[in-house]
């Protein structure tokens, strides 16, 4: 019988008795998919139901059993024999009885050896038995998702296993215990600068991701290295002390500590006139704030005392954006979101600053579209969008942008609503609150596809998009979760939909907020008619209603109670 090898990390290629299939011989792409399914597999077998499941997901029964019969008979074909992929009743089985050799299960088993072992050469080995990650061609296939992160993990615990913290911060720049290795063994060598240039690189991995700070023996091993004989530490230096301190305490429920903390850093840092460490003060301060309930105070006052200072009031934006879209979306009612806006702009006017103006107008026509007044946001939003444009502040047109697009939207104009985005998306690609503005300009591109199919490639360029480009604001990427839910739903990809919705309520779960509870409804609800279950998706839609209208949300309460699923 012949003997197969199959290579799956870095590409995919099979070999038959040592000869190499040409990559032509396959015919079709499924065909490979199915012996890629079937390598992953432990005992190189799988259910017929779920081959048809991961690779047909949107199709009937009969339809996906069509299909299976066409990929399993060309890739007996391409491997050269009927018996390359046996079936046995309902199972289908790789190999004609003889053993498959997999790459990625050579390198599996040698990676839980070694970790087992704690055998750094060990390690080491079976770290050079991962060539790459595995199958990039297929990277956005849903099936081949698991197995990569697993496989990757493996990968990353062998390099420290290995002591090879410079490899394995090249697959995760943000493992802290790696950042943590390079930089005790800077301490050590008595090399100080380096130790706080590795501190900084930890810094800034994780800076995008909003509340995450460094572990408490991080900060202890920094402050170790600042203490160190050498020049007294740069304002940054001490600022970023200050902030990943300030984090600790943050992560404990510390809040009023926290802030303090990041009070101090702040002053530090509009002292030397430091961007970077002014927005991660203000992000940890409003963080802080907006667990105690403060947050409305916070940002007005940190909005006035640099109304004359356009520089650090972008910043200090920047900084409070995700949890300003937050708070003035209807997390809470009070205090009235208009009321607040205009309190602003006011402020801003009398100032005769334009930056202040254009983040004011901009919360204006927020609070207009989300109450359901379209005229008086189409024309707030088109006024922002001018200010922010001329002020240079780029995630306040990107925003403008945003809601423009949702306001032609719900007037029923797609075209426009696609205008807006095609000239948001290149704008938030670049800027540097990318993390938080893509994924949302993401999600309304799902929602303005004029039809299912649109919306399904919305959301799978969204996918692949998102993961070139990472990291992503979770708070900010919930919405477009929920319409990469529904829109999976609606198409009858009931995996897809269901994974979107999991990543929804699990970001939800961490942030409290009334229009999100009602989103999440929505969802369930046209997840619950996919699923033939419509009794269950109208009871569903009834709560979304109910959410939206505590809200105050008119037009999405409206939209729930009319919507008829199928």
């Amino acid at each position: 019988m012949p003997r197969y090898s199959i290579r799956l990390l870095g590409e995919f290629t099979v070999l038959v008795d040592g000869r190499e299939v040409p990559g032509g011989a396959w015919r079709n792409r499924r065909a490979a998919d199915l012996v890629k399914l079937l390598a992953l597999e432990p005992g190189r077998t799988l259910h017929r139901q779920h081959v048809m499941g991961l690779l047909w997901p949107a199709l009937t029964g009969a339809a996906a059993g069509a299909n299976l019969r066409k990929a399993l008979h060309l890739a007996r074909r391409a491997l050269g024999s009927d018996q390359a992929v046996r079936s046995e009743g309902a199972l289908l089985v790789l190999g004609g009885g003889e053993p498959v050799e997999v790459d990625a299960a050579r390198f599996a088993a040698a990676a839980r050896a070694a970790l087992a072992g704690g055998d750094p050469s060990a390690c080491a080995a079976a770290a050079d038995l991962y060539p790459g990650d595995l199958l990039p061609a297929d990277r956005y296939e849903e099936w081949a998702a698991e197995p990569r992160t697993r496989l990757r993990d493996l990968h990353l615990a062998v390099l420290k296993g290995a002591g090879r913290w410079e490899r394995a911060l090249a697959v995760d720049p943000a493992d802290e215990e790696s950042h943590r290795a390079l930089m005790g063994a800077h301490l050590e060598a008595g090399r100080r600068r380096e130790a706080i240039r590795q501190f900084e690189r930890l810094r800034d991995a994780l800076r995008e991701l909003m509340g995450v700070g460094p572990d408490p023996a991080t900060v202890a091993l920094y402050e170790r290295v600042l203490a160190m004989e050498g020049p007294p530490p740069r304002p940054a230096e001490r600022a970023a002390a200050l902030i990943a301190t300030g984090l600790v305490h943050l992560n404990r429920g510390e809040y009023v500590r926290a802030e303090e903390l990041a009070r101090r850093a702040r002053d530090l840092a509009v002292a030397a006139r430091l961007n970077h460490e002014l927005g991660d003060a203000s992000t940890l301060m409003a963080l802080a704030r907006s667990r105690t309930g403060g947050w409305h105070e916070l940002f007005l006052e940190e909005f006035t005392a640099l109304l004359d200072r356009p520089a650090d009031l972008v910043s200090v934006y920047d900084a409070n954006l995700c949890l300003a879209e937050y708070h003035l979306g209807g997390a809470d009612l009070t205090p009235d979101a208009g009321s607040y806006a205009a309190r602003l702009l006011a402020l801003a006017e009398q100032a005769d600053s334009l930056p202040g103006r254009g983040i004011a107008e901009l919360m204006l026509g927020e609070a207009s579209l989300l109450a359901g007044d379209l005229t008086e946001a189409g024309l707030r939003l088109a006024r922002a969008l001018r200010i922010n444009t001329e002020a240079g502040t780029v995630s306040g047109a990107c925003l403008c942008l945003e809601r423009l697009a949702q306001t032609a939207l719900a007037e029923g104009d797609r075209a426009r609503a696609a205008s807006r985005l095609s000239e948001a998306l290149p704008r938030a690609r670049t800027a540097p609150m990318r993390s938080h503005l893509l994924v949302r300009l993401l999600g309304v591109s799902v929602e303005a596809a004029p039809d299912v199919p649109s919306a399904v490639t919305a959301v799978r360029r969204a996918e692949r998009l998102l993961a070139d480009t990472p990291p992503t604001c979770e708070a900010c990427a919930l919405p477009y979760r929920v319409q990469a839910s529904i829109a999976c739903s609606r198409a009858g990809d009931l995996p897809r939909a269901r994974r979107h919705l999991a990543d929804a309520e699990r970001i939800a779960a961490l942030w409290q907020c009334a229009p999100w509870s009602a989103a999440l409804w929505e969802a369930r609800a046209h997840l619950r008619a996919a699923e033939g279950r419509p009794a269950q998706a109208v009871a569903f839609l009834r709560e979304a209603a109910l959410a939206y209208r505590t809200a105050a949300r008119p037009a999405d309460e409206r939209r729930c109670l009319s919507t008829v699923l199928t």
